[in-house]
């Protein structure tokens, strides 16, 4: 006997098939009975020869919303979630917030209960409508699809709309979250026909600039002239105009080394300490923040004064950094006069001198001496035998936090990715590694320490769909690792097209906190209990529950030869000291 035919596959099919021609590629799904027509037309749609929609799935909520989070950044277009009633959407909630103050466009699709089962006691059922609150930018909770003519027209309707409030968000132009909470009726369900998807793709609209967003109403512009005493500040979301900016208007460039910006001539790298110790006759009198610093507290205190002129360039973020509170914002910043070469090292070459000689410092006290290299090609045997033995010695030396950031730096190019935890490696590597405009990405939003993985394999997955040939690093610490670990199962064919390394820093705990004053003032088994919170887990046996390869590292050969290898997916198990360098 065939089954009733059922409105809401009909509605799924036309709304999934409009939603992608709107420029939705990616729909992650996790497993539900109220949301199994979504999830069947995804599946349906995926395998279609014209069809550019990729379906994922992921079977825990809060994996599938950081997974959305790295496909969405990766791919800088709007991803689609799919889940079913009751508690299943409060998982997406972490990476909703993420989306929201990282200005990334995530479609949350909650399927839900209709009408009559609302309450009334009905089982996995609560108000889902505006769950969410302010992490998203708009709710829209649509009714049970009926039978009738305009059904299709209706559902591709709801799919443009969806699809331009979350390009354009809240505020004008800037990307983040929606919900679309929609209801179903049984049947939940019914089989598609080939017909009904060659139906739906014939009839759904193409995608137009107009769903993508762009410049909202009232969009405003600062024009700037060169002048001495300036300062570029680059945090979350700045990408390279901010390094750009810099060298147009001749200034210092102090760049977070997740912001986009984090390379050129202008950039100052030790600049914490230069914060706290200018170099000799210079004076701050204007900085320039282009998106959101959230690496340190002396910048935070830069930007924070009111006796020098603030001056914001806010990027995707809804909120500028203003903590000054008289700061001038602005959406676009450009240059009417680019600096001369004369008035650009005026005033940036003492920052770069004494950023050198920071360095050079730095690099005298803490690193180990770098082996001859021309005793190599030495015809003496002995001499050739001290390089070989001073190699030995280096590559024999314990891993620190420092040798983690510098070799996997080093290893990463501009066809891979590197994601870093929003913990302590993230300043390790921001305080030690040179200039290098390589893809970086952190989730910065709110800095959580949630979903680092799901987001790396957002990433990888969408580099491996693109064609890229790249390895995508993920570098974060153990307790990150652990809250984590459930997004280590991956969905089918993704080992075979995704390159992914995972490479944890192993201190026992978190190790960030030991940074605070806290830990020099409260007793010590108290604070390890519930600031560093020690946790232990068998890496190795985790990996291979997970179907993951595994390396330990111990010192820095070890290292070398871990970033080298070409196993995907592969767990690399740092071990360093928790009292290893305070950044």
């Amino acid at each position: 006997m065939t089954p009733p035919a059922s409105p809401a596959s009909r509605w799924s099919l036309a709304f999934l098939t409009s939603l992608s021609h709107h420029g939705v590629r990616h729909v992650v799904v996790s497993p539900g009975s109220r949301s199994q027509a979504l999830a069947l037309a995804a599946e349906a749609l995926s395998r279609h020869p014209d069809e550019p929609l990729h379906l994922h799935v992921v079977i825990d909520e809060r994996s599938a919303g950081f997974f959305a989070l790295g496909l969405a950044v990766q791919t800088t277009s709007p991803v689609a979630l799919v889940c079913t009633s009751g508690s299943a959407p409060a998982h997406y909630l972490p990476a909703l917030i993420e989306a929201k103050h990282s200005g990334i466009p995530l479609i949350a699709i909650t399927a839900d209960r209709p009408s009559e089962l609302q309450g009334v006691g009905a089982n996995q059922t609560t108000q889902q409508p505006g769950m969410f609150g302010p992490a998203v930018h708009d709710v829209v909770d649509l009714p049970a699809p009926e039978d009738g003519d305009t059904l299709d027209t209706q559902a591709r309707a709801v799919a443009a709309d969806i699809v331009r409030s979350a390009g354009m968000g809240a505020a004008a132009g800037r990307s983040g979250p929606v919900q679309l909470n929609v209801a179903f009726r049984e049947p939940l369900s019914s089989p598609l026909s080939a017909e009904d998807l060659s139906h739906h793709l014939q009839a759904s609209t193409i995608f137009g600039a107009d769903s993508s967003g762009g410049e909202g109403e009232g969009h405003r512009v600062l024009t700037l002239k060169p002048r001495d005493g300036t300062i570029v500040v680059a945090g979350h979301l700045a990408g390279k105009e901010a390094e750009a900016l810099a060298v147009d208007i001749g200034a210092p460039l102090l760049a977070e080394v997740h912001s986009g910006a984090h390379f050129g001539p202008h950039l100052v790298i030790p600049y914490r300490k230069l914060l706290n110790n200018p170099p000799e006759g210079v004076s701050i009198t204007r900085v320039i923040t282009v998106g959101r610093p959230t690496l340190s507290r002396e910048v935070q205190a830069l930007i924070s004064r009111d006796d020098i002129e603030q001056l914001v360039w806010q990027r995707g973020e809804p909120e500028p950094a203003n903590p000054s509170g008289v700061a001038s914002v602005a959406d676009q910043i450009t240059v009417a006069e680019p600096a001369t070469k004369s008035q650009s090292k005026e005033w940036v070459t003492p920052w770069l001198r004494a950023a050198r000689q920071l360095i050079e410092s730095d690099s005298a006290a803490l690193d180990p001496p770098t082996p001859a290299v021309e005793l190599v090609d030495s015809e003496d045997m002995a001499e050739r035998s001290r390089f070989a033995k001073a190699e030995m010695e280096v590559l024999r030396l314990p891993l620190t936090r420092r040798h983690i950031a510098r070799e996997v730096w080093e290893a990463t190019w501009p066809h891979d990715a590197l994601v870093l935890g929003s913990s302590r490696m993230i300043r390790e590597f921001d305080t030690v590694v040179r200039g290098k405009n390589i893809p970086v990405w952190s989730n910065r939003g709110v800095s959580g320490i949630d979903g680092n993985i799901a987001t790396a394999r957002g990433i990888a997955r969408a580099h491996g769909i693109e064609g890229a040939h790249g390895m995508t690093r993920l570098v974060l610490g153990d307790l990150a690792l652990l809250h984590d670990a459930g997004s280590l199962l991956l969905d089918r064919g993704e080992a075979e097209q995704s390159r992914l390394q995972v490479i944890v820093v192993r201190d026992g705990g978190g190790s960030l906190f030991d940074l605070l004053e806290a830990k020099q003032t409260t007793e010590s088994d108290a604070f390890d209990r519930v600031m560093f919170t020690p946790a232990h887990a068998d890496l190795a046996a985790l990996a291979q529950a997970y179907g993951w390869s595994y390396r330990h590292c111990d010192n820095l050969g070890d290292l070398v030869e871990a970033l080298a290898d070409q196993t995907s997916p592969l767990l690399v198990d740092c071990v360093v000291p928790r009292g290893d360098t305070a950044t």
